[in-house]
């Protein structure tokens, strides 16, 4: 006992191993001898982990909320001059669904009943997570990178006559109609009237010349496309309907824009909501009308997409129907074989008159 203590003692210039030390010499040592010739490299590294991911975690949440903070109070001037409130309260700009997701919100205007402003964030707060997808984006068309993305949404509460047309930028376009089932409907055209880095996607030339009013045209800049993805006009669905309901006109102005941090940048897409904002004023006055033969196209593109949908409507509920058919068929026969040979010859000559009367039937019709 004493030289195991001794042993302990001398150990103040050396180092013990505590996987060396059997249980007895444990159970003699103190809570504090146990301590000092325990291996902590485990532990360290466990706290030094978590410590970093902590710290890693709260950066890049503080990143995501300041590039939020920063583009509202970019465009806070412009709409507390045209809307009663902005923001979801009194006390908050916005509402943090997540470290990558936030919502903001304006109403109370004339002609425009609400605006619903959502931002979708690079996941800065989950290191491992945002590396991930930026590489897997590299090899697979599956995965989309990261983006810092903002969609401002202008629901009008006037009626006016339904239509798309949109001005997308040349970056990333062909994906835009790809994940846009309103784009889809377009067609695509250049034009000198715009920066030459932005196309028109429109159902008829009627609609994107009206449309690009003035202030509009001014506040679209060549390098605009670099940022700004597109300005659309829309009564159809971002997603292809999956039900008849689907395809009713929701009347909305979609401003969709990579988020932007630069003065000059935020100046822009304060300018084109600006204009934006006015655009509804005039489609409200009727400054704004369409030719009846520009809106007749509208129509009948809408009864085609209808006309598309019941088709596939009515083939799928064919495909139900004929594998219902046969499931029932193989129960039939299963029960048939079940039954005793006098009672399938039965069954078998019932079904042969039920043919031959079918046939006569077919040939009486003939005649």
């Amino acid at each position: 006992m004493f030289s195991f203590l001794n042993s302990i003692a001398s150990a103040s210039a050396s180092v013990l191993n505590y996987d060396d030390l059997s249980y007895e010499e444990l159970k003699e040592m103190t809570v504090f001898q146990r301590i000092k010739v325990h291996d902590w490299k485990l532990e360290y590294m466990t706290i030094g982990f978590t410590l970093a991911f902590i710290v890693l975690f709260k950066v890049g949440d503080y990143w995501n909320e300041r590039k939020v903070t920063t583009f509202l109070n970019s465009q806070k001037e412009l709409f507390l001059k045209n809307f009663a409130q902005f923001g979801v309260s009194p006390d908050a700009t916005y509402i943090k669904d997540s470290s990558e997701a936030y919502s903001s919100y304006a109403s109370g205007r004339e002609n425009i009943a609400k605006v619903d402003i959502t931002f979708k964030l690079k996941p800065r707060h989950n290191t491992f997570v945002w590396l991930l997808e930026t590489g897997l984006s590299f090899f697979t068309e599956s995965v989309n990178s990261p983006q810092d993305r903002v969609d401002i949404v202008i629901t009008p509460s006037i009626a006016y006559d339904n239509f798309i047309t949109a001005i997308v930028s040349k970056i990333g376009m062909n994906d835009y109609r790809k994940f846009n089932y309103f784009l889809s409907l377009t067609k695509t055209s250049d034009s000198d009237k715009i920066p030459e880095s932005f196309v028109f996607m429109s159902e008829a030339a009627e609609f994107q010349e009206k449309t690009l009013t003035e202030p509009l045209r001014e506040a679209l800049k060549l390098e605009s496309a670099s940022f700004l993805r597109y300005i659309a006009f829309t009564d159809q669905a971002v997603e292809k309907p999956a039900t008849l309901a689907g395809f009713q006109p929701q009347r909305r102005i979609i401003v969709s824009s990579h988020l932007v941090g630069g003065k000059q940048q935020l100046q822009q897409i304060t300018d084109i909501l600006a204009a934006l904002f006015a655009l509804v004023d005039d489609l409200a006055s009727k400054k704004i009308e369409f030719k009846v033969e520009a809106l007749r196209k509208i129509v009948k593109t809408r009864e085609i997409e209808i006309a598309k949908f019941r088709k596939i409507e009515d083939e799928v509920k064919a495909e139900i129907k004929a594998e219902e058919d046969a499931k029932l068929k193989k129960e039939e026969r299963d029960r048939v074989r079940k039954l005793s040979p006098a009672e399938q010859e039965k069954i078998e000559k019932k079904a042969l008159e039920k043919q031959r009367k079918k046939a006569m039937k077919k040939q009486k019709v003939r005649m």
